[in-house]
């Protein structure tokens, strides 16, 4: 089979169906015996890459734009996870990366993103000792009188030359035939590589365990809600209620007290999550024209235009107020639809409209709209010819108004029949919250119901916002037929892969952009489809899939020069001749991953510190595009977060690389071990200084990276019994049997060590033992025993509120929706799910008055200072805005607080706010006069400007979030 793959892959007159069908992913045995010179030419050249990357990070990351790039934790962030500026000098800046403590880390980057850093750690101690001892001992046995500086003799006596040259002179084909007693130094220094591998992982796992136990027993974790909740899947219908799942698992709670759980079952809510995703659309669409028509109104503003005839006509004028919502009563509601139909004609129709004195109507974007079935007006298509009924043109501003008050009626219509069983559905999932953070392990260590399948899988650690709210109704059939598509798309991107790497041999950098861009998107796509319920759990996924990937593609179809269509059929023709196979390739193949490490340690590292991707996307692409204030915001304070399932295969990949040819060729370890060695500087800066954590599985991908290290350790040691037993003396006779016998061995006992290892670690980091509840019981009662007294002293909140949802003003905060005749809109036996997400958005409201008075009295409009000095200030408003948010669960008062716990776990659709359509400050009042006119719409369209200004270019300026961002935003990193 080797011989097979040798010969396709060397040679040359394939047709061009052959070459895209059958072509090797990559040019590698072609740079077998790479010459010294061109080795070192792409050393320099990457070198000179990596110090122009380095001189410009020092250069710019004290500078206006380096501090939102280099350094964004030391302004953007809440309060706890801020860190100190970045030194200036690169000595003290390299002092400090060394000595960041891991409590630091842990704090800052969350446990994954200490693993993380702690991993590039691992790899270091694992491969620098090696290099140590293995390069010293190989490279003189392999060098030394070789194949390179011997002529060929063959048993016939004629006398040639090797085809060994360049840096295959320092690896194993360079041992000459005459000196196969050489090869027990291979066998030794394998036995020492997997040994000291095996002994490194098992340190490193002991060490996960202890570190992620501490923290999950830490006071400030058992705090969390997500500290004492499962997720429980395929749920039989006859337990799809609280009343049921309450008695069920009362019994893991003290004297079987219900009241001490709390039950929230799962329910459709898609329909009002389409009107949702759909209003915010529209929202985002309608802030676009109103900035479009006040970039125009201003320019024309600033040039000194004067406005048409009338433009001193814009009033106050007073609009009959919209009634509150009662979807009980069909008059009532349809009260309300005609005074919304009112409010467009006259938004059409008025010409007291600022715009309308400074722009003529051809200038300001028009809509063919018809009259639907449901009676409301919708654009016109062309791809709908055949539709009949009445039409109209209108300006778009208004229709947009028109129709994101309209939807925000329906919204709030639904938000009072949440429990409503025809609507909202209820699904084969539920959250259930116990009072202790052991009962919750117990729950779901333990077997839930007596027939296989049911109420299984169950989740430990499921913080809200990680939740993938559309994956919550998969059953476990939905679950297996998912799983079977998903692999099957996974074995068509393995083929389809092979086709255009082999077209585009030459273009490694297309490849690589490939492999770091695309598919990990692709496979986070799989892992969705898959089923994973949370985002932690598709990262853990998303892991496999890309190693898998990487390892397939990078590696073994690399160093074998095969496509998977010409591979497979091979390897289920002939299982046995694998080791041969590797063994053929895998020698011949270093070269090229020489080179691909050299690209990555130098080139890659250096651009994760100079991020030169985000300083293009920030000055130069970005500023192209219309910046709503909405936008800018999101711009200026968005801190780039990690996709863990990405960069922990990728650099697991890396580590399997360097064990596969740490025997082969012993150099690959000096270039694997500066290859993390950079890389763990760079990491170190970026999780503390740059990027943030918003999904973690608190340290799950570390232990994931460390079980797939043994794919490289397993490959090695194939390869080596390949390897050895292809040995041959100058009598062509086998001369490493034993040495291929005592790698069978240690196969075996890896296997064997992989095996235990696994079995009797995994339920330590799985649950948490019995053993460390009381410690942690005593440390949680001494950290927060006098906590709740500080809310006795809180200050008396502000009585204004800026902006309301018209959800929330729909009745009282501590009741739900009433109709008109007083009495409650929901049923007495269904008052939960409406229920608890309307108190949810009244404590939000209240939150809300608080946040708003608080960073409103910061806001200060800046005058035109220069470029630098104002970015400055205005960056220094946004953190001072950003840092008026609550961000821990003590920061609220013992209501809220009880109110946000209560709703932690309920759809975030249920207590979506009403959006707050944002325009910026303008000279010319445009925005104003916007705010005047939104008010015939009543409370279902509410305007701002504060906190938002128009630049004398003609740009947005921002110094504070969105004015509807939640105030509880923050919080979800502590739920």
């Amino acid at each position: 089979m080797s011989a097979e793959i040798s010969t396709a892959a060397n040679s040359t007159g394939n047709s061009t169906i052959d070459t895209l069908f059958l072509g090797a992913p990559a040019d590698v045995q072609g740079q077998a015996g790479i010459q010294l010179r061109a080795f070192v030419l792409n050393i320099a050249v990457n070198l000179s890459l990596f110090t122009a990357a380095i001189l410009l990070f020092f250069l710019l990351k004290s500078s206006a734009i380096g501090r939102r790039i280099y350094q964004p934790k030391n302004y953007l962030v809440q309060d706890r996870l801020r860190v100190e500026a970045v030194p200036t000098n690169p000595i003290t800046w390299l002092r400090r990366i060394f000595s960041i403590r891991d409590d630091e880390l842990i704090l800052k980057c969350g446990l994954d993103g200490y693993f993380f850093i702690r991993f590039l750690r691992a790899i270091i101690i694992i491969f620098v000792p090696l290099m140590i001892i293995v390069v010293t001992v190989l490279l003189p046995i392999n060098y030394n009188k070789g194949k390179g500086n011997n002529p060929r003799v063959t048993p016939d006596g004629e006398r040639g030359r090797w085809d060994v040259a360049g840096l295959d002179t320092l690896s194993w084909q360079n041992i000459d035939p005459a000196k196969t007693q050489r090869y027990w130094a291979h066998a030794v220094c394998a036995i020492l590589v997997v040994s000291w591998a095996l002994y490194r992982i098992y340190v490193e796992k002991v060490n996960f365990i202890d570190v992620r136990q501490r923290f999950l027993t830490s006071p400030e974790h058992r705090l969390k809600a997500s500290a004492k909740t499962i997720l429980v899947t395929n749920i039989p219908s006859e337990y799809r209620s609280k009343e049921a799942l309450e008695a069920l698992y009362d019994v893991f709670v003290d004297n079987d007290d219900r009241s001490r759980l709390t039950v929230w079952v799962n329910r459709n809510y898609k329909s009002l999550r389409t009107l949702v995703a759909r209003r915010g659309s529209l929202r985002h669409a309608l802030e676009k024209e109103e900035l479009r028509i006040l970039r125009l109104i201003n320019k024309n503003h600033r040039n000194g235009h004067p406005a048409a005839s009338g433009a001193n006509q814009t009033a106050e004028k007073t609009y009959p107020d919209l009634p509150l919502l009662d979807d009980e009563h069909d008059m009532y509601f349809m009260q309300v639809r005609k005074l919304l139909a009112r409010a467009f004609d006259q938004d059409c129709s008025e010409e007291t409209q600022l715009w309308r004195n400074y722009l003529k109507s051809s200038t300001a974007s028009q809509l063919s709209l018809i009259r639907g079935k449901d009676e409301d007006w919708q654009p016109a298509s062309i791809f709908k010819f055949w539709a009949s009924g009445e039409k109209r043109r209108a300006p778009k501003i208004a229709w947009l108004r028109s129709e994101v008050a309209r939807l925000t009626i329906r919204i709030d219509a639904l938000l009072t029949r949440l429990d409503d069983e025809e609507l909202f559905p209820k699904q084969n999932s539920a959250f259930i919250q116990f009072d202790r953070q052991m009962a919750a392990h117990m729950a779901c260590s333990l077997v839930s119901h007596n027939k296989a399948g049911r109420m299984s899988p169950r989740f430990l650690e499921v913080a809200p916002h990680e939740v993938i709210w559309a994956n919550m109704g998969v059953t476990s059939w939905g679950r297996f037929i998912r799983t079977c598509i998903a692999l099957v798309l996974f074995a068509g991107m393995l083929l389809l892969w092979s086709i255009p790497t082999g077209i585009f041999t030459s273009l490694s950098q297309l490849a690589s952009l490939s492999y770091s861009l695309v598919v990990p998107a692709l496979t986070r796509k799989l892992a969705v489809l898959v089923g994973a319920p949370t985002r932690s759990k598709r990262e853990l996924i998303t892991q496999d899939f890309y190693f898998t990937f990487l390892f397939i593609e990078l590696v073994l179809l690399t160093a074998v020069s095969a496509s998977v269509v010409k591979i497979v059929p091979l390897i289920i023709d002939d299982p046995v001749g694998i080791p041969n196979l590797l063994a053929t390739n895998i020698p011949t193949s270093a070269n090229y991953f020489f080179n691909y490490l050299i690209v990555q340690s130098l080139g890659f590292s250096g651009s994760i510190l100079f991020q030169y991707l985000r300083i293009l996307y920030i000055t130069l692409i970005w500023p192209w595009f219309t910046q709503t204030p909405r936008e800018e915001a999101w711009l200026q304070t968005t801190i780039p977060h990690q996709m863990w399932g990405n960069v922990y295969s990728l650099f697991t990949n890396f580590a399997v690389i360097g064990f596969i040819f740490s025997v082969v060729s012993p150099l690959m370890l000096i270039f694997i071990s500066i290859t993390f060695s950079l890389f763990w500087v760079a990491y170190r800066h970026n999780y503390y200084y740059v990027q943030r954590n918003k999904v973690d599985t608190h340290g799950l991908l570390f232990n994931n990276a460390l079980k797939q290290l043994f794919a490289g350790i397993y490959v090695m040691e194939i390869a080596l019994i390949g390897l050895f037993l292809l040995v041959r003396d100058v009598q062509e006779n086998v001369a490493c049997k034993s040495q291929a016998i005592v790698v069978i061995i240690l196969l075996i006992l890896t296997a064997a060590a992989h095996f235990v290892m696994e079995r009797h670690l995994r339920p330590l980091y799985e649950f948490l033992p019995v053993t460390v509840e009381d410690s942690a019981v005593d440390a949680e009662r001494r950290a927060f025993i006098t906590r709740d007294d500080d809310f006795e002293t809180r200050p008396e909140r502000p009585e204004q509120e800026k902006y309301t949802s018209s959800a929330d003003a729909a009745g009282s905060e501590t009741s739900p929706a009433k109709t008109l005749d007083g009495s409650s809109a929901i049923p007495e036996q269904e008052k939960n799910m409406s229920t608890t997400a309307h108190n949810a958005r009244s404590a939000l409201t209240r939150l809300r008055r608080e946040t708003t008075a608080r960073i409103t009295e910061m806001q200060i409009h800046l005058p035109e200072l220069p470029n630098i000095s104002r970015r400055r200030e205005v960056a220094d408003q946004l953190s001072a805005a950003i840092a008026g948010y609550p961000d821990e669960l003590t920061d609220l008062s013992p209501d809220e607080r009880a109110a946000q716990l209560k709703a932690a776990f309920q759809d975030p659709v249920t207590r979506e706010p009403a959006p707050v359509v944002w325009v910026p400050q303008d000279p010319a009042g445009v925005s104003e006069d916007a705010l005047r006119q939104a008010r015939k719409y009543g409370r279902y369209l509410q305007y701002s400007n504060v906190g938002a200004y128009l630049t004398a270019k003609n740009k947005c300026e921002v110094t504070q979030p969105a004015p509807d961002t939640r105030p509880d935003w923050l919080l979800d990193w502590v739920l």
